[in-house]
């Protein structure tokens, strides 16, 4: 069992650099939880991931409850989402506090700067996706077909829509059909190198 204080203190630090949100966040997530503590193993984060995705909630919150739970019980699960939440909103409000004592050009400067390193921190997570999405060939193909989709107008226009269109795909490739056509989907697991 972990302590609170490990718990409250490795959430805190997600809760600080998950600028951007979201997928922005799932690297530092994964350094975390996998690598600097080792509480999940690789394919534990991903299932992690995975129910964080499609639960309600970001992925951080939901990520610090479950492994706050996992770790530290009822105490672990609220400690370890409060630090997420509590954390970056403290820096949030010293940093507005800060703010409104700079000079307008100077808090200009500061917002500008920011939109880079967003996109800096979406990119550092779409590539581990990506690598891992691109090792089959199955799932590089959903991937690029859901790619393309986002141009389609009913997508662009109800994104969830997309998202629930990828799940059925993923679910008819990988369980219902498989089954029910045995040999002839052999396809469906080549492995790319």
């Amino acid at each position: 069992m972990t302590s609170l204080a490990t718990l409250v203190l490795a959430f805190a630090r997600v809760g600080l650099g998950a600028f951007g949100g979201g997928v922005g966040a799932i690297p530092l997530i994964q350094y975390e939880l996998v690598t600097r503590s080792g509480w999940l193993s690789p394919q534990g984060f991903d299932q992690v991931l995975a129910l964080s995705q499609v639960t309600p909630g970001p992925i951080a919150v939901n990520a610090a409850t479950f492994v706050g739970l996992a770790q530290g019980g009822l105490a672990g699960a609220l400690l370890a989402t409060g630090a997420v939440v509590g954390t970056p909103l403290a820096a949030l409000e010293i940093l507005r506090r800060l703010l409104l004592r700079a000079s307008p050009e100077r808090a200009e400067r500061f917002r500008q700067a920011l939109g880079p390193a967003v996109a800096g921190l979406f990119l550092l997570a779409l590539l581990p996706l990506l690598r891992a999405s691109l090792t089959n060939l199955t799932h590089g193909l959903l991937l690029g077909a859901c790619l393309g989709a986002t141009r389609l107008p009913v997508f662009r226009k109800h994104p969830p829509l997309l998202v629930a269109a990828a799940g059925l795909a993923g679910l008819a490739l990988f369980h219902l059909l498989p089954p029910l056509l045995g040999s002839s989907l052999r396809f469906l697991s080549v492995k790319i190198s």
